[in-house]
């Protein structure tokens, strides 16, 4: 009895610590091809710079046009860790292998929980060009995968 007593406190512990605390997840996903004209809005014309509205805009080059993921959490962007590293795995329809593309979140993220990440310039230039399967990790500084997503086809064997 005294035994089952001394692991009593350590079982309230540990079942606190993985119940008490939100997880970070990814709650939609969607693709799109955009050109650059999707993203003039009346603000640039006066400003000169691209208006961003609520959400951040992450692009693999400067480039406007591309495949863009639109990615929305479940909580506010601010709350991730500093310099969160995001993983796009893709296989396009234009080759069989999976292609990595790396960005980097903005600090500056207040407020927002919706992300676009561009898959811009050379390393999406054509309309043509459609995502097969996808996968999205969202990593820490130290690489800690914070929160993910694939596509249905993602997780089918080859």
């Amino acid at each position: 009895m005294k035994r089952s007593l001394r692991i009593l406190p350590f079982l309230v512990l540990l079942s606190l610590s993985s119940f008490g605390l939100p997880e970070t997840r990814i709650r939609s996903v969607t693709e799109a091809y955009w050109t650059t004209r999707d993203f003039t809005r009346i603000p640039e014309y006066f400003t000169g710079k691209e208006y961003q509205g609520n959400q951040v805009i992450v692009r693999t080059q400067n480039a406007r046009a591309g495949l863009y993921f639109v990615l929305e959490l479940n909580e506010a962007l601010e709350t991730l860790p500093k310099s969160c590293e995001i993983f796009i795995e893709v296989v396009r329809s234009d080759g069989p292998e999976a292609k990595l593309y790396k960005l980097t979140m903005p600090d500056e993220t207040k407020g927002r929980r919706e992300v676009l990440l561009g898959i811009t310039g050379e390393d999406w230039n054509s309309r043509k060009i459609k995502p097969v399967a996808w996968r999205i990790e969202i990593k820490d500084a130290i690489g800690k995968v914070i929160a993910s997503k694939q596509s249905f086809l993602w997780g089918h064997e080859k």
